[in-house]
């Protein structure tokens, strides 16, 4: 999943559209709680057919990219 594909898929759970997502945003200032996260991590566990791991603390786009990365094996940018 390289980066706008991941933009676009944490839109969906965000106030701000995926154009104007940053990955140094944080997550409760774009609203996503973790009850998202939860929920936008299931939804790309399906897509890549792995396991995201979100044990760590996750609080801005990119900590939550570099798990979804981390989980793929592969950079996406």
């Amino acid at each position: 999943m390289n980066e706008n594909d991941f933009k676009q898929a944490l839109a969906q759970f965000s106030r701000k559209p995926a154009e104007e997502l940053a990955m140094s945003d944080d997550l409760t200032a774009i609203g996503v709680d973790s009850i998202d996260v939860f929920e936008f991590t299931m939804n790309v566990e399906d897509a890549i057919g792995s396991s995201v791991d979100v044990s760590k603390a996750v609080t801005s786009v990119q900590d939550l990219y570099d798990c979804v990365v981390e989980a793929t094996g592969v950079g996406g940018h």
